[in-house]
């Protein structure tokens, strides 16, 4: 079931963008495709978007909830839209993470959608239970190799971006670092807080919380500063591996061969609404640190980052999400 929101409001930005606005005239109004079902943070972050979007363009910009296929639904309904940047959706890390496993798929999202601008990121990070002796990440590396057996960590699932983060975590213990999939974040950090498993590897959304409250200890986040959220967890380059920087993170793209002066247009709109104090104060309370840029630099991060993790998706011998 296709959920829908619509937002309207003022005309600085349509003014400013006659091409785009004759697009829409002639297409109809704009959708937001998330490829989530309603109500998560994914959801909320392209209805806070959507709304001020609509606000500065003066369109109605109508949010459309695909789940599915591990995001490929939504991204296939917007590659076979028309061209006129009128069908735009929130993409995912996905979009470079499903082409690195070199599997057949319905489109390839690098090449049949065109990226817009970054929206946000959420780092990754790694936390023990407050248990655990490492109070440092040189400790816990030293204390899993000091394991007799395997040491566990668990994630939200196979194949995703806190799996291989963990995985390249897991080559700095002679192999002793071991993944525990789970079907959901709030699983996996349920038996992490409980003992159950020592490590968790995922975003810092919802764990923060626990690092706050004290139930796990973050020891390593691998986003580019400090996360406000989690103040007192060092990022990796303060540690000396700034090749572990990584988060999850989103973009907003649209159909290929949309004409590039309304691709700019889009990206001036997306880059005005990230600018935006109210808008950036209630992505950063979902998680997300905002972002934007440029198309082409959106486009090299997430071409940079199907190479990156293909090498480490063949070294370790990891499947495909299912």
């Amino acid at each position: 079931m296709i959920q829908r929101r619509s937002f309207v409001a003022g005309t600085a930005i349509a003014i400013a963008l006659p091409s785009l606005v004759h697009a829409q005239a002639s297409g109809g109004q704009i959708r937001l495709v998330v490829p989530y079902g309603p109500g998560g943070s994914t959801d909320t972050a392209g209805r806070v978007l959507a709304e001020r979007m609509s606000s500065d363009m003066g369109k109605t910009i109508v949010v459309e909830n695909r789940p599915g296929g591990g995001t490929m639904v939504g991204m296939v309904n917007v590659a076979k839209s028309k061209p006129d940047g009128t069908s735009l959706m929130v993409l995912t890390t996905t979009a470079a993470l499903q082409p690195a496993f070199d599997i057949p798929m319905q489109i390839d999202p690098q090449k049949d959608l065109a990226p817009i601008a970054q929206l946000a990121d959420i780092p990754c990070v790694l936390a023990v239970n407050a248990n655990n002796p490492a109070k440092t990440f040189a400790e816990f590396i030293e204390w899993v190799k000091a394991q007799p057996g395997p040491v566990h960590y668990s994630t939200s699932s196979t194949g995703g971006l806190p799996h291989l983060w963990g995985e390249v975590i897991a080559t700095r213990t002679n192999g002793k670092l071991q993944h525990i999939p789970y079907k959901a974040a709030a699983e996996a950090l349920r038996d992490a807080v409980a003992g159950h498993v020592p490590a968790f590897v995922d975003v810092t959304t919802p764990v923060d919380a626990q690092i706050r409250a004290g139930t796990m200890r973050g020891l390593l986040c691998g986003a580019k500063a400090r996360v406000a959220n989690i103040p007192n967890v060092p990022i990796a380059s303060e540690l000396g591996v700034p090749e572990l920087e990584a988060a999850v993170y989103f973009g907003v793209a649209t159909t290929a061969g949309t004409p590039p002066e309304i691709i700019q247009q889009l990206n001036a709109a997306v880059n005005a609404a990230l600018k935006v104090e109210a808008v950036r104060e209630r992505l950063t309370s979902l998680g997300f640190i905002p972002t934007g840029g440029t198309p082409e630099a959106y486009a090299k991060r997430l071409a940079d980052e199907t190479v990156r993790w293909r090498k480490v998706i063949k070294a370790a011998g990891i499947q495909p999400p299912a």
